[in-house]
Order: structure tokens, then sequence, then C-alpha cells
């Protein structure tokens, strides 16, 4: 059991300090030390995920999630030769869940790829962890929602970025003021138009470095990039004016990100627009950016909801696998996830070309529901909807 007052103050304590000798510190590095902070951040200090955590992943609703990335790898490696060696990389892999299912799920799969089989797990977006000039894949499940980002607003048509300070009463509170760097403006005039007066958002400059790290990881192979968010387009819209920053304390909405420092989880929506072009830069071609829900169709997930609806099971158990398989398609919910493919040197012209065969699946186990997995069935997982679209957390809105 974790004791939030110290863990708190620790984190705390570290932004006060920076603020007292520079004055105010944007929110990126606000947003950095809270979560990432060594002894106080809310990464390293607290089980993000799952019950006792503030929210669940796809890996923790159901093992099919981690199946079906099994079998997906297993058609990348043989779409890249059947190579002797066939690393994966997880970036960011929390408390190891998709890596157990989809170990588990190869079990079942060529005994040829078992065998070059080789799973490296890394934690954030670090890559000194990891070997580099690999063949195979870099996967990520929820990692980048989690990078920091420079919040801004637009007032008086200039470009504003936000500071965090310390206020007459001694509260953490924020400012405006001239962008700490070019690259915020620079990432939104490749909108190709302006935003207008009061639109307030975010901007995740840690992407350039993320994609390149990746890259350097990657000799030959493919990425694999799921998490929540939108195209820039989508992104900087005006139904979006207010941001899409959100804060999670307890499987609830945590509400101003100045409260509960380092014990609640602060995270924004991915600008997969800028996924793809950094992507590029960083010699990472696209191949295919979709839905979670289509992404997981087209492995197989029909045919696995299939197969456990016809098992002879006992009631409770069919309906607890069958509702955990639904939450992971779930319009809105978990199935609006995006998934993005990109590749590099592979050769592959299509993501059809990376479908595994539909008898791949039809002759295989179903994955079930173990005790490690969220027992969304039994009600003992807090039933709060998850939605795509959150709102700019302050009280008020930006003006």
């Amino acid at each position: 059991m974790h004791n939030d007052t110290p863990q708190r103050n620790i984190a705390e304590s570290e932004i006060r300090r920076r603020i007292a000798v520079e004055g105010r510190i944007t929110f990126a590095d606000f947003m950095e030390t809270a979560l990432y902070h060594p002894e106080g951040g809310y990464y390293t200090t607290h089980k993000a995920i799952g019950a006792s955590g503030a929210y669940f992943t796809s890996p923790a609703a159901h093992p099919a999630f981690g199946a079906l990335l099994a079998l997906q790898l297993e058609r990348m490696w043989e779409t890249l030769g059947a190579p002797d060696t066939f690393h994966v990389v997880e970036m960011g892999a929390g408390d190891g869940l998709m890596a157990r299912d989809l170990a588990n799920y190869a079990q079942h799969l060529r005994p040829a790829f078992r065998q070059a089989l080789e799973y490296l797990t890394t934690d954030r977006a670090k890559s000194d962890a990891a070997v580099t000039g690999i063949t195979g894949c870099v996967i990520s499940n929820e990692l980048v929602d989690a990078f920091p980002v420079h919040r801004f607003k637009i007032a008086n048509g200039n470009l504003q970025e936000a500071y965090v300070t310390i206020n007459e009463i001694g509260e953490l509170a924020e400012e405006f003021g001239q962008p700490s760097t070019p690259l915020i403006a620079e990432r939104l005039e490749k909108l190709g138009r302006p935003l207008p007066d009061g639109f307030a958002g975010e901007v995740n400059l840690g992407i350039s470095t993320w994609m390149e790290n990746v890259s350097q990881i990657l000799n030959r192979g493919f990425v694999i990039t799921i998490d929540y968010g939108l195209e820039a387009d989508q992104l900087y819209s005006p139904i979006r004016s207010r941001g899409t920053l959100q804060t999670y304390f307890r499987h609830t909405d945590g509400s101003s990100p100045y409260q509960r420092i380092g014990r609640q989880d602060i995270t924004a929506h991915v600008d997969f627009t800028a996924v793809v072009v950094e992507g590029r830069t960083a010699g990472l071609a696209p191949l295919v950016l979709f839905s979670q829900a289509e992404y997981l169709n087209e492995l197989g997930m029909r045919e696995i909801e299939t197969k456990i609806s016809s098992m002879e099971l006992d009631s409770y158990e069919r309906d607890a696998n069958l509702m955990a398989l639904r939450e992971l398609v779930k319009p809105g919910g978990l199935g609006g996830f995006l998934v993005l493919i990109q590749q590099k040197g592979a050769g592959v012209r299509g993501f059809d070309e990376l479908i595994p065969d539909v008898s791949r699946i039809q002759n295989l186990d179903a994955p079930m529901l173990r005790a490690e997995h969220i027992p969304l069935f039994a009600g003992r997982y807090p039933q709060s909807e998850f939605t795509l679209d959150h709102l700019w957390p302050p009280d008020e809105p930006p003006n």
C-alpha cells in the first residue's frame, strides 16, 4: 500500500523548488515531474493499471488483445522472410501483462516463430535498455498519451504558452506568456490554417525524439503504435477548442492537474499526424492508420468471439469472456483507439499483406480470461464510461 503523502510532497516539492529558482516552468516540465520523478512521480510510485490503479488498458481487459498481436507478429515475421531471430521491443511495458499474454499465446503458433521470438521490454520511451538495429517490431500501447505536453492558447491572434507558477496565496497556478520554444508554433503551422482566438490545446514535442529512438532500434521491420488520439485536423478542430488534457484518479476524472500531484495520471490525446510526419523524417513509412476495433477484427477478433460462444462453458465464464472481448472493440471506448503501423525496410506494399490467414485463428484455442485480468463482468471494476472527448481541466474556459 502506497504512502501518498510523502510521494505527493516529493514531486510537488521539486516543482516548487524549480519555480522558486526559475520563476515559472512550462506545463511540460510540470507534467514530467508529476508523472516521472524517480521518487515521487505517479508512474514511478503507483500501480497505474488495474482495479487499484487509475485506469484499465486493453491487455487488462482480455488476453485476446495479446493473442491477436502474437498472430500479427507471426505474420510480420513471415513477411520478413522468417529470420532466425525476430526481436519485439515493447516500449512502456507497465506491469508486463501484454507481454505475458502474447508469450502465452505464441506457444500455440509455429515452432520456428516461437524459437525466433526475442521479446524485450523498456521503460517509457527510453531505448537504452533495448538492442539497436533489430529485425522485428517495436510496439507500444498507451505510451505516447503520457508524454509531457506543452499547453497553449490563442489570444488576440497570438500564440501563448501555459506556465506553472505559485500565486499570492502559495498555490500552484498557471499563467500564459511567450512560447518557450518555436517548435510549438512550427507544429501548429503545419495545420495550414490559423486557430481562432480562444482556442486552447496541447502540443507533444516528445514525439520527434521518440520516433528517432524507435528508428535507431529498428533496422528492418515494423512499428505498432496503439493509443487514444486523432489526426491533426480533428485534434485541433472547433469541438476540441478547450484541449484534450485529462487527469485520472482512481478510475474517475481527477479534475485539475495541480491537485494530487504524483498521485493521479495526466494524459492528452496523441496527434497521430505528428507521429506519421516525425516517423517519416526518422525513416519510418506509414502503412495504415485505423481504429483498434477495425484492427482487431482484421486480425481475427470475430473468430475468437464465435469460438468462445460455442464452447461448453458455464454461463458466467462465457458471458465474462464475451463482455471483455466486446470491451476491446467498443465504439467510443477502447475500440475507438487508433492503431498506426509503420515499416522500415520491410518492403510491404499494404496492410493486407500483414493480415493473418483466417484459418490460423480458427484452428487455434481461444484465449480465456485469467485471474490477473480485470473482472469487468463481476462488477469489481468501476464502470464509469470512458469517452475519447475530454475537456480542458480548469473550471473556467480559456480566454
